[in-house]
């Protein structure tokens, strides 16, 4: 039964991932991101022609930022355990992955307020829009310092047979590192670092990708060996 319960809640990852992606594509058609130099005429009309998908999609999100929670828990089970004594690390992650989520929730939140109300003017709705845009991709900022506190946990279990393997260790540091250029997105808007550039979406979505995968992969392994129940020293 608890093996069972950890299973289900790995699962809450892929769920999570699933819809945001039908979120942000067959519903917003905002995948990949439209050009931060589209006028406000441009965004408002796209907008209101997907209004009811932005309003669906605005719900998919916000209900994501919930539905991952037991991912991100099975996800701090193995760290504590790795971390042994006070696990200020771990707690570290803990509070960054709840920041993280907060912004997934708000991102959901502003789409549907650019949808709300179609008759609002052009200049009101890119904003909410460009909001939403921002609370997308800006996340690198906790985000690279979750993968980054992750795989420093990892790498320092000095267990003969470590709970998690330490690839996986060395893939959260490079994940972090990749993910970092969607922090300074408000700073372009053209180019790799604009919000739809290669280096602020593009990489940070593919290793987003790796990542989710790989953690899935990796806590059903260790759940099916009861790694939470290891008694090395």
């Amino acid at each position: 039964m608890r093996q069972g319960a950890l299973r289900l809640g790995v699962f809450a990852g892929p769920i999570w991932g699933t819809l945001f992606f039908v979120a942000l594509w067959p519903l917003m058609h905002i995948f990949p991101p439209y050009s931060p130099n589209l006028g406000a005429a441009e965004v408002a009309a796209h907008i209101r022609s997907h209004q009811t998908g932005f309003l669906v999609g605005g719900i998919l999100l916000m209900t994501a930022s919930a539905i991952v929670w037991p991912f991100i828990a099975v996800i701090l089970m193995f760290l504590k355990k790795i971390e042994r004594g006070i696990p200020l690390w771990t707690t570290v992650t803990a509070l960054v992955f709840t920041y993280g989520q907060v912004t997934v929730f708000l991102c959901g939140l502003a789409f549907t307020m650019a949808a709300f109300r179609p008759d609002a003017s052009n200049e009101m709705i890119r904003a909410w829009s460009d909001l939403g845009m921002f609370l997308l991709v800006i996340p690198a900022i906790p985000g690279t310092t979750q993968y980054l506190a992750t795989g420093a946990i990892i790498l320092q279990d000095d267990r003969p047979k470590p709970i998690l393997p330490r690839w996986y260790g060395y893939l959260n540091i490079w994940v972090g590192i990749l993910s970092a250029p969607g922090a300074v997105v408000g700073l372009f808007k053209m180019g790799p670092f604009a919000w739809n550039g290669i280096a602020a979406f593009w990489i940070p979505a593919v290793v987003f990708g790796v990542w989710i995968t790989a953690t899935q992969l990796i806590l059903l392994s260790a759940i099916k060996r009861n790694a939470l129940l290891d008694d090395q020293p």
